[in-house]
């Protein structure tokens, strides 16, 4: 601690910890405290706690839920042809612009 101009000054650590409120209204901390004893302040904070589906399930929801509007899903070869022809066409644009940029450049005046 330091004293300047009657304010205490004091070096401050804090930390960030997990814990649950028991049914007798004591707060169990989850993990280890790794301060100097000492005082300390604590600010309690309640948590909410959400369930949340594994990713998995999320997908296969999605998955069911697709089904029964009839909607179908591409399949591999279709996705592979979509591609191919993304790549082909942009491959074509690019020969385009190499060819154009390989002409002589023609003055004006």
């Amino acid at each position: 601690m330091l004293f300047e101009f009657g304010v205490i000054i004091m070096n401050t650590q804090s930390l960030v910890l997990h814990g649950r409120i028991q049914a007798d209204g004591t707060l169990q901390i989850e993990e280890k405290v790794n301060l100097p004893p000492g005082p300390v302040s604590v600010t309690v904070q309640s948590v909410t706690v959400s369930e949340q589906k594994p990713t998995l399930r999320v997908l296969e929801d999605i998955w069911a839920q697709r089904e029964a509007q009839g909607l179908v899903s591409r399949t591999a070869a279709e996705i592979d042809a979509e591609i191919n022809a993304l790549r082909n066409a942009d491959e074509d644009r690019t020969q385009s612009i190499e060819s154009i940029a390989q002409q002589p450049q023609r003055k004006q005046g």
